[in-house]
């Protein structure tokens, strides 16, 4: 049993282990972060976008040695143009990981995470 499925942090299933609706990003989010930080990964998030450039990612997550840039989107989100260009020049960047995550994703994230 992994940690995330010890603190109840697995996605909600039905006995076929199919998703139950769309989870809301700002849920989602909450669940991503609180699975870093029982990984002891850092999370930066901004909580108020006034003044940051369009396409930010929504979290910074550290863990040294590594670096993990994370958009996330509900399971029906679409990444607007200036997410999309941000998350395409930063994955030219050596040493960063850049990823773009749903809720139907959350098996990698734990994967990435632990």
């Amino acid at each position: 049993m992994t940690v995330a499925m010890a603190r109840g942090l697995t996605y909600p299933t039905t006995r076929r282990n199919t998703l139950i609706g769309d989870e809301s990003e700002k849920h989602f989010q909450a669940r991503v972060i609180r699975l870093a930080e029982l990984c002891r990964w850092v999370v930066w998030h901004t909580l108020d976008s006034t003044g940051t450039r369009a396409g930010q990612p929504d979290l910074f997550l550290v863990r040294p040695p590594r670096v993990v840039l994370a958009e996330l989107k509900s399971e029906h989100g679409r990444l607007r143009r200036e997410q999309s260009q941000a998350v395409a020049l930063l994955e030219q960047c050596p040493g960063v990981e850049t990823k773009v995550w749903r809720p139907r994703d959350w098996q990698q994230i734990v994967e990435v995470l632990r």
